[in-house]
């Protein structure tokens, strides 16, 4: 399924994704929640990378159009994370106690690069970031 988001608010806001190897597709209907990008230490150990980025849709707009992830509870009865148990690909996160939200990986949706909505609106557990990322921002601003 190709992405579809209603541009005129006449339709309901459908995105699909999935990871590296195709094996887990996924489609999330409705409007994005709190798009953001996380820098704790916890995203990073686990990503492999200093921050990730996060969109919230509703859990009852969720539909597994492949195989669903394998889950790993990285906050034993709070919080698990959905993978592809081929690739290896981050999708989703959810927690436990609510069911209302699903967290995708904006980079696991298909057309991320060009989806405006997805763009990040807050930087989540910015004292936790990598200490060289303030710095190279500082930098940049100062060569401008």
């Amino acid at each position: 399924m190709s992405e579809t988001v209603a541009a005129n608010g006449s339709g309901p806001e459908v995105r699909s994704g999935g990871c590296l190897c195709g094996k887990v597709r996924f489609t999330v209907t409705g409007p994005v929640d709190d798009p953001h990008i996380c820098k704790c230490s916890h995203c990073a150990k686990r990503s492999g990378a200093p921050f990730q980025w996060w969109v919230g849709f509703p859990m009852a707009g969720l539909e597994w159009t492949g195989a669903e992830p394998t889950w790993f509870d990285t906050y034993p009865g709070k919080t698990a994370r959905g993978f592809c148990g081929t690739c290896g690909s981050h999708i989703a996160a959810r927690d436990y106690g609510d069911d209302t939200v699903i967290g995708i990986l904006a980079t696991a949706l298909d057309h991320h690069d060009s989806d405006h909505a997805l763009v990040p609106t807050n930087l989540n557990r910015l004292a936790e970031a990598a200490p060289w990322l303030a710095q190279d921002d500082a930098r940049r601003a100062a060569a401008s």
